[in-house]
């Protein structure tokens, strides 16, 4: 049986519909993408505001990779966790805040530049806000989600907060 133009011209434009679709769900826009990221981020934040070291760790790719100037390179989500749990057990009341200053997407990676501003009550000397800069490679998962790959920070001061006492 011969199969006339027309026939193979709709063929041909349903297979490129379809095309069209596939790579339309497989590659999300830059809004979907940022808001994905921004959604990681403010559970970020949630994990610091509430002490939550295994949130924290659950918001890393299973290779990730810390890296701040004055620790050791800390790897995957356990060491993460345990940093995370070390670092923060005689902090109160922390908060973050990031200010993302740019962003560059690629299919299946993203890369956000910008400012922190972390800060903490410590036992007794008041609070102390930390100043810094970071870069975060992320990950797109398969289901859409976005995780942290590879993060580097550093900090660029520290400020003492009202009522605070010196050591």
């Amino acid at each position: 049986m011969r199969k006339t133009w027309s026939g193979m011209t709709s063929s041909l434009k349903a297979m490129v519909v379809l095309w069209v679709a596939v790579l339309a769900c497989r590659h999300p826009s830059a809004a979907e993408a940022a808001a994905g990221i921004d959604s990681l981020n403010a559970r970020l934040i949630q994990s610091f505001r509430s002490h939550d070291p295994q949130a924290y760790a659950a918001l890393f790719t299973d290779t990730a990779a810390f890296e701040w100037p004055a620790f050791n390179t800390v790897r995957g989500r356990a060491e993460l966790a345990a940093m995370a749990r070390s670092n923060w057990e005689s902090l109160k009341d922390m908060d973050l805040r990031l200010v993302v200053a740019t962003r560059r997407f690629a299919l299946d990676h993203a890369t956000e530049f910008g400012a922190f501003e972390q800060s903490w009550s410590d036992s007794g000397r008041g609070r102390m806000t930390e100043f810094g800069r970071y870069v975060a490679v992320l990950a797109r998962q398969n289901d859409g989600t976005w995780l942290m790959d590879r993060f580097f920070g550093f900090e660029d001061s520290t400020r003492r907060g009202p009522g605070h006492r010196a050591p």
